[in-house]
């Protein structure tokens, strides 16, 4: 019966720490973070399945992947950033 009680408290707690002002907030950035990247790979980059089936192949997949969404990333932002020079002299 102890354990129950310990149960149903542990469940009250958790649920008022969800529904206070602070658990909102973080749900809400946790939303905005992790599913906004990996929707923009799914639909951006159509990355629908992995090639390999083991984690440790799946995760060496996934951060090659990463990598060169970075690369490609920091190519952009230096492409905008030499943009903006050019036809201004010094």
């Amino acid at each position: 019966m102890k354990i129950n009680e310990q149960w149903e408290e542990l469940k009250e707690r958790s649920h008022a720490n969800i529904q206070s002002e602070r658990g909102i907030l973080k749900r809400q950035t946790r939303s905005i973070q992790t599913e906004g990247h990996f929707g923009d790979i799914k639909e951006n980059e159509n990355f629908r399945r992995f090639n390999y089936r083991s984690t440790d192949k799946v995760y060496k997949e996934f951060m090659l992947y990463a990598i060169g969404r970075n690369i490609n990333k920091y190519h952009r932002f230096l492409y905008e950033k030499l943009r903006k020079f050019e036809g201004k002299t010094a």
